[in-house]
């Protein structure tokens, strides 16, 4: 994950830690988590799978588990019916950050060069790169495009998964987009320089009304449940919007500690603290937290599907599935 200036006011090191914080990780056991529940039930996890260098984030799609491995440049697909990764891994380009699936493909922003990669998940070594020319922070896929946030220039990039190019100018979304979300026909874009979230139309490609204000320095969202919840790692709480308008739904929820990824299950929304390693579960009914988990390590992202949560840990290399 190393990269030169290239005449910018900031290297793209700053960048990657602005977004994550993980210029220097140091390399421990793998991952050991317990779930609990409510009552005196314990499940433990199975053990965690070695995914390389600095993973920092994980995507599910049907029985497939993938994780981008940062400094490795690659994308790892794992088995969950297995536990265990496949023997070939797929090319990235430099520096990817966060991955995505979605129309047919496996998607990484890619901080180091600037590009998206696509991957035919059923072909290693079929990755291609489509240079966005800005920054790559995050990506989502829709059935309408595929949307890359550029945190530094505070914009949204589309790009035509037909073509595989950028299509039009990229929308301004506010200070420092981090993350993105598709549901309830927006994509929704959480600015963790401003405190807001935009809600984009990704047919016409432009923001709708003004920007929404939720928490202090917001990381990530989900859409589910009727709503777009959003992790606000500066003060610890969830700030809940109505999926249909926008309108903030009731008080911030309490959290504590830095929350800072999402994911939306049948039960409930749950959230990652990635300074503690708290799993937590919102009930969004009556907006109760539930303690579900403890993880060590640095975990930075999860997602939910295969048959439980899957947790990425940087530092150890892992992604861990919690069940139960």
């Amino acid at each position: 994950m190393s990269a030169a200036t290239l005449g910018r006011p900031f290297p793209r090191w700053a960048l990657l830690a602005a977004v994550i914080g993980m210029l220097v990780v140091v390399i421990a056991p793998a991952l050991i988590v317990v779930l609990t529940r409510s009552g005196s039930e314990t499940v433990r996890a199975a053990a965690g799978v070695h995914v390389g260098r600095v993973p920092t984030d994980v995507a599910v799609q049907g029985d497939t588990v993938w994780v981008v491995s940062g400094r490795d440049n690659r994308v790892v697909a794992i088995d969950a019916a297995a536990g265990s990764s496949r023997p070939a891994p797929h090319t990235t380009g430099s520096a990817p950050l966060r991955v995505a699936v979605g129309a047919g493909s496996v998607w990484t922003a890619d901080a180091g060069d600037d590009t998206v990669t696509r991957l035919d998940p059923l072909l290693p070594g079929s990755g291609r790169r489509i240079p966005i020319g800005t920054d790559a922070v995050d990506v989502a896929a829709s059935p309408d495009g595929v949307f890359v946030t550029n945190g530094l220039q505070g914009t949204v990039t589309r790009i035509d998964p037909i073509s595989n190019r950028v299509v039009g100018k990229p929308v301004r979304t506010g200070s420092f987009p981090a993350a993105l979300a598709v549901g309830a026909g927006y994509v929704w874009v959480v600015n963790a320089g401003d405190g807001t979230v935009a809600r984009l139309d990704p047919r016409e490609n432009l923001v709708i009304g003004r920007r929404l204000p939720v928490g202090r320095d917001p990381q990530d969202l989900a859409v589910g449940f009727g709503s777009v919840w959003v992790a606000n790692r500066g003060d610890g709480t969830v700030t809940r919007l109505s999926a249909a308008s926008g309108q903030r739904q009731g008080a911030p929820v309490k959290v504590g500690g830095a929350p800072g990824a999402l994911a939306i299950t049948r039960e409930g929304v749950l959230v990652l603290d990635t300074k503690g390693g708290e799993v937590e579960r919102i009930d969004p009914q009556t907006g109760g937290v539930e303690r579900i988990s403890h993880v060590s390590g640095f975990p930075t992202s999860l997602a939910v599907g295969a048959g439980g949560a899957w947790i990425v840990d940087a530092r150890s290399g892992t992604v861990t599935r919690l069940r139960g």
